[in-house]
């Protein structure tokens, strides 16, 4: 089976080149795939003029970083849009973007919809651990506000992820919040607990504090997005000042750095968020990733590689088709 993937190439931070030469990359490797680039043709078409697997889809319009859902809606031709609607009018099987996110939320909200109007649906990113397993985290921007209901919703829909995509049959589940102790949190988070807890088909921890996150103590933690959002950045950015502290270390005292090399290659390997950038919108009812607005090959060949690997399992499909059943359990 092959499958068909749109990316919006411009908009972000980096080059349009960096999408490009990801998308050629993971084609070589994987014969499975079919790309549209959309975009600047001036830039697309030569380097994909002998790629068998490349279609240019070309617009003049881009959504930039400092664009709102409000000032998109004047670019209906934009290379965002343009790329959502492929997928929306069955053109593509999925998008990936690293454009704006607040306008990619909203587009793709409009443009694919909801797989339940129930459901608010929530960036889903992954995540490593020292114990190189990794684990979901959601939502990590998409929507700062949640319910209760909404909370435990993205859990069942993560879950559901985890044991067709994985080998885990039995994900551990975590709910973010700043103690352990049940009385912890705001209301929305005594909520979603108390419909965790009453569902016995899923093996929750209960809530569990950042400081324990890359232990390896879950697989998927569930959070509302402001919160998601603080964290995985906070994260990100304390994981980077770590590796310019270790540089500017073996910079004085170069003989440390030779005995430690392999110690250190192993645990940049572990923890490279460049490795994992890709972050889907769980809850559409149709496939949608995005990446890093500063994105650069490594990281959009990694978000590739996480539609591609949703679109094999056929994951969306058989949710759809379950998620009645799901859904009446509250």
């Amino acid at each position: 089976m092959t499958y068909k993937i749109a990316i919006d190439c411009m908009g972000f931070e980096n080059n349009p080149k960096e999408a490009i030469k990801a998308a050629i990359a993971y084609a070589k490797k994987f014969r499975d795939l079919t790309f549209i680039l959309v975009g600047d043709e001036k830039i697309i078409k030569p380097m994909i003029a002998n790629y068998s697997q490349f279609h240019c889809h070309p617009t003049t319009e881009i959504i930039h970083m400092d664009d709102t859902p409000l000032s998109a809606r004047r670019k209906p031709k934009s290379s965002m849009q343009e790329a959502i609607n492929l997928v929306a009018n069955n053109h593509a099987d999925a998008v990936v973007s690293a454009g704006c996110s607040g306008v990619y939320v909203a587009l793709t909200h409009i443009l694919l919809g909801k797989i339940d109007t129930r459901i608010k649906p929530g960036f889903m990113s992954w995540l490593p651990t020292k114990a190189n397993h990794g684990f979901y985290f959601l939502d990590v921007g998409a929507n700062k506000e949640y319910s209760g209901e909404q909370l435990y919703y993205l859990g069942l829909m993560a879950n559901w992820f985890v044991k067709k995509t994985t080998i885990k049959t039995h994900p551990r589940i975590g709910l973010l919040n700043i103690g352990t102790e049940k009385f912890k949190g705001f209301g929305y988070h005594q909520e979603a607990n108390q419909l965790f807890e009453n569902d016995r088909t899923l093996n929750y921890l209960g809530f569990l504090e950042p400081r324990n996150l890359i232990e390896g103590v879950c697989d998927i933690l569930v959070a509302d997005g402001y919160s998601g959002n603080l964290v995985l950045k906070s994260l990100e950015g304390a994981l980077r000042s770590v590796a310019k502290l270790l540089k500017t270390g073996f910079k004085r005292n170069p003989f440390a750095a030779i005995f430690s090399w392999n110690i250190i290659k192993k645990i940049s390997k572990t923890f490279n968020y460049k490795n994992n950038a890709g972050a889907m919108i769980l809850g559409l009812d149709k496939l949608a990733v995005k990446t890093h607005g500063s994105a650069d090959f490594q990281q959009f060949y990694s978000t590739i590689r996480m539609a591609h690997d949703a679109l094999k399992t056929q994951f969306l499909t058989t949710l759809k088709s379950n998620l009645k059943q799901l859904l009446t359990k509250v």
